[in-house]
């Protein structure tokens, strides 16, 4: 024998959604976010210039440190779409590596552990960079350059982002434009 309770029902009525209210909310709520979101969103290109010139800036500084804890002198070599960091001698360095095809433009990349492999970075896509193709840090971590060194990181040819290599001191700074 079934029991309702009819009083129950007299007050709260049948509460809830059918399933077809449901799908029929979820999806302009879907189609909603598709539309908004992207819009809220930083561009692209601008966040990626600065994540890359910030990482270009710690790669730099982290050749100078590499130059220093090792006690030999380093090049941080680089071209509009990678950069990479090779011995000044490769003969004097045991950890370097001959050329890797993980590598765009490989030649004796070194092994740094920090990396977790070859010390060899591309760029992303539609970023480019421009400025000296060498920088040359002797045993000590300082540049061999008597000027200041300054990179510049691009989206399509836009000038995004600069990193600068002050001489004498290797101090590294980053400037990032709107």
């Amino acid at each position: 024998m079934i029991i309702r309770d009819t009083a129950f029902q007299r007050v709260h009525g049948n509460s809830g959604f059918t399933l077809m209210q449901l799908i029929i909310v979820l999806s302009m709520v879907g189609i909603l976010a598709a539309y908004v979101i992207p819009k809220m969103m930083p561009s692209a290109g601008k966040s990626t210039a600065g994540y890359q010139a910030l990482k270009l800036a710690d790669n730099l500084r982290h050749t100078r440190m590499l130059a220093l804890s090792w006690g030999k002198a380093l090049k941080f070599q680089s071209d509009s779409a990678s950069y990479r960091v090779t011995c000044s001698t490769p003969a004097a360095c045991s950890n370097a590596t001959p050329a890797a095809a993980s590598c765009p433009n490989p030649t004796a990349v070194i092994i740094d552990h920090g990396h977790n492999g070859p010390f060899c970075i591309a760029l992303e896509s539609g970023v480019s960079l421009s400025g000296p193709a060498e920088i040359e840090f002797d045993l000590l971590g300082r540049p061999l350059a008597t000027a200041s060194s300054t990179y510049q990181i691009f989206v399509g040819s836009t000038l995004m982002a600069t990193v600068t290599v002050a001489a004498g001191t290797g101090f590294v700074s980053t400037a990032v434009y709107q």
